[in-house]
């Protein structure tokens, strides 16, 4: 079973104490997720020197730094929606927190697993999206009930109008053996109780945290082209997508040009391109890309690409992905909204 690349993010510890919390993480368990540092910017977890800690007022703490562009931080453990520990010393009325000792391997895996658990949502939307992945030669477009262990409703994909829903206890091991059930337009509505979501969303958790080479073979030796930006909460995109994008927005480029205008490894470039191609930024098909720089068709009216669009005309390869589905496109674009192909800025207003 596939499993997740989780990032937790260190603060307030020195270089040599950073470079051990990596070696102990680093060591893969059989049927565990995967754990690498990140910035704590982008980390799915953190972990906070107890030493480099200053107590404020109420629950907030200062937390001193090494970084020179960042020398302290503030943050109130209570109210962060990380999960979040501390090594000792334990600030005096957080005793509560998570503490973890990251000098006793045995100690730092058992606070691995229940940050693990905590993501444990986040972890079964990952494997839902490999499954879907998995499935996707055999998907037509429609409605699929998701059945897990003892057949129960484990998530509803709506692959007519691009949406998920999922029950929230819903754990990893349900998608390993699923039964996905075709049914009726009529059965996409969402159970109560359950989370909604995007498939782009869906995808976007899988693509940028699994360690297998998902990226299409043809986006190696075909030409790219940015299609739009990523329908994506504020801050999902990271600066090394940003990156790719802009490189894009100028030009169409290649595998190998993109390798040398962003300076990223040909490795770290084929995971960032394929998280972008499954939330439908990309394409190798110079008309679908031509596409979508027109305007957007009125509401209610679709938007569908010509029968000769090719593959690559909507996410998940189009044309071979979903029984052929080619005419999704307008579901990821606001009504009568000009796509922007320059800098994907508009990504970051505030409130948007």
């Amino acid at each position: 079973m596939d499993q997740p690349l989780l990032r937790l993010g260190l603060i307030g510890f020195s270089d040599a104490d950073a470079s051990a919390i990596a070696h102990a993480i680093g060591i893969p368990q059989e049927g565990w997720p995967l754990w690498q540092i990140s910035d704590f910017e982008v980390a799915d977890a953190l972990c906070v020197d107890g030493q480099a800690v200053q107590a404020l007022s109420g629950n907030s703490v200062q937390v001193r730094t090494y970084r020179p562009d960042l020398p302290t931080i503030t943050l109130d453990p209570t109210q962060t929606k990380l999960p979040i520990a501390f090594t000792a010393p334990v600030p005096f009325g957080l005793e509560g927190v998570e503490q973890v000792n990251f000098k006793d391997s045995h100690q730092l895996r058992i606070s691995l697993q229940r940050f693990e658990a905590w993501l444990r949502p986040m972890r079964a939307q990952f494997a839902l999206g490999a499954d879907l992945v998995a499935r996707e030669q055999e998907l037509a477009q429609g409605v699929y009930h998701v059945l897990g262990t003892n057949s129960q409703l484990v998530a509803v994909v709506n692959l007519l109008d691009w949406r998920v829903s999922m029950l929230p206890m819903a754990r990893p091991i349900d998608f390993e053996n699923a039964n996905w059930v075709p049914r009726p337009s009529m059965a996409a509505d969402m159970p109560p109780g359950f989370i909604s979501m995007t498939v782009v969303e869906l995808m976007w958790t899988y693509a940028v945290r699994t360690m297998q080479d998902v990226l299409p073979s043809r986006y190696r030796k075909d030409t790219v082209y940015l299609r739009r930006l990523p329908r994506l909460p504020q801050g999902w995109v990271r600066d090394e997508h940003l990156v790719i994008l802009r490189a894009l927005s100028s030009a169409a480029a290649t595998f190998k040009s993109l390798v040398d205008t962003t300076g990223l490894h040909t490795d770290h470039l084929a995971r960032c391109l394929a998280a972008l191609y499954f939330s439908g930024a990309i394409t190798t098909n110079r008309k679908a890309a031509m596409h979508m720089e027109r305007k957007t068709s009125p509401v209610g009216e679709q938007s569908n690409l010509s029968a000769d669009a090719g593959i690559d005309s909507v996410p998940f390869g189009a044309g071979k992905y979903i029984g052929g589905l080619r005419s999704q496109a307008h579901s990821y674009r606001s009504p009568h909204q000009e796509v922007d192909l320059t800098a994907p800025a508009p990504l970051f207003i505030p409130g948007n």
